[in-house]
């Protein structure tokens, strides 16, 4: 798990760099997260039982087990089985600046990349329903209702009835909906 180790975790200028380009955040933002991370996570590493954790501090009311195991799979860009603070940064940022216009696209786009549980390229209602339930418990909803969600979302911003949305198409109708972007995203 995410200490022990001995590796060095300290922030090389370009890995720094990117992180501005890519996250919206200043140097001095992005120094205070990497202080907080390594000394929550020693060796600059998360694994999905501490992302877990992590979830369950934010999320008391409901069940985040299985909306965290999503959301892992969706931050381990390089499917490692543990999460980078770059990683973690870059996916982290996404929520922390999707009340920003600019960056309310990048947020949804990593909204589709969760719900696209089998990464082709595309989210069909099975998926939608299974990532919507996790959601539902996460934040200790009624999951009876995410069915009927899922078929009017789907009844709505289907509309060449393929049965699937790919990702321009899923973000263009959360930008556009905010009843549905509340819905579907994890507050």
């Amino acid at each position: 798990m995410g200490s022990k180790g001995s590796k060095n975790v300290s922030l090389k200028e370009k890995e720094i760099e990117l992180l501005i380009n890519n996250t919206g955040l200043s140097r001095e933002e992005i120094s205070e997260w990497h202080v907080q991370f390594i000394k929550d996570y020693p060796d600059g590493l998360i694994d999905l039982v501490e992302f877990t954790n992590l979830y369950k501090k934010f999320y008391k009311i409901g069940n985040p087990e299985k909306y965290a195991k999503f959301a892992f799979k969706a931050f381990d860009n390089d499917n490692n089985g543990r999460i980078t603070f770059s990683e973690f940064l870059v996916a982290t940022s996404f929520s922390i600046n999707a009340n920003k216009n600019d960056d309310a696209q990048k947020s949804l786009e990593f909204a589709f990349d969760i719900y696209d549980v089998d990464d082709n390229g595309k989210i069909d209602q099975k998926e939608a329903l299974l990532v919507l339930s996790a959601v539902y418990e996460l934040e200790g909803r009624n999951v009876l209702y995410a069915q009927k969600t899922v078929d009017e979302f789907f009844k709505s911003y289907d509309t060449d009835n393929s049965g699937f949305l790919n990702k321009k198409e899923f973000v263009t109708a959360l930008l556009n909906d905010s009843y549905f972007r509340s819905v579907f995203l994890a507050n």
